[in-house]
């Protein structure tokens, strides 16, 4: 019989298979992301009680064999409330960090720094709203822990640091930022700002509850639409939590 292993994970999704059971993906604190069979898990009241539900920060026990392509959930334990995410704009900004853990990370890639990032996001939108800087460096460190980290310091090619008052040019196609003298024709490039590159360096350092009140002033859209092609170069499908942000910021 194949080994039962437990670990602290958080529920990113799940899908209902057959009358009773569900399929859920989690990501797990020391086995990386994971997609198991709960089975039973619609009627259960003692193994899967309220601990299968998007956000839950849970201890996952299971089994798996090593050819199959699903785990075997034997329980998940409940271990803190998300009475928090009743809240519209809280749930939505939790879904969005969510979203993109689950899409920038592998299954079976144990990187225990992407569980941290996202139980510590979750925990900083359970103490307060979402800023700005919050989101920004939320997405920075996670593109850090899965691979992408983006050099914002300096060109990426001749390696000169950035002048204030200059635009840089991100490439489009491969994500990497340039001086107007390095900039390539086939890029594909978009302008920006690069005053507002010293402050997203910033918080791919610190933690994200020092990121929150860390402002960009009139460089905000400029951080947000960076960091947004940033991540689309990595992004397999739509964010369902983008639609849901924009319509309760809709006015």
């Amino acid at each position: 019989m194949p080994q039962s292993h437990s670990s602290r994970a958080i529920v990113l999704r799940w899908r209902a298979y057959g009358e009773s059971d569900k399929i859920a993906t989690l990501l797990t604190e020391d086995f990386g992301k994971l997609t198991g069979i709960a089975k039973g898990a619609k009627n259960s009241r003692r193994r899967f009680a309220n601990s299968l539900e998007p956000l839950a920060r849970v201890r996952v026990y299971f089994r798996r064999k090593p050819s199959a392509d699903l785990a075997f959930l034997e329980s998940c334990e409940l271990l803190g409330s998300t009475a928090a995410f009743s809240d519209p704009t809280r749930f939505a900004y939790a879904s969005y960090l969510v979203e993109l853990a689950d899409q920038l990370t592998p299954e079976e890639d144990p990187v225990r720094e992407l569980f941290g990032l996202l139980d510590e996001g979750l925990s900083e939108l359970e103490r307060g709203p979402a800023t700005s800087a919050f989101l920004r460096g939320f997405e920075l460190q996670l593109l850090t822990h899965a691979g992408f980290e983006p050099q914002l310091d300096r060109c990426t090619r001749c390696e000169r640091t950035w002048l204030s008052e200059e635009r840089a040019h991100l490439s489009t196609s491969h994500g990497v930022l340039a001086c107007a003298q390095c900039r390539r024709e086939d890029d594909g490039s978009v302008a920006i700002e690069a005053a507002v590159l010293p402050r997203l360096a910033e918080l791919k350092q610190l933690p994200l509850v020092a990121c929150r009140d860390r402002g960009f002033g009139t460089l905000a859209q400029e951080a947000s639409q960076l960091t947004g092609r940033l991540l689309a170069l990595h992004l397999t499908r739509p964010l369902k939590s983008v639609k849901l942000i924009d319509q309760l910021l809709a006015p």
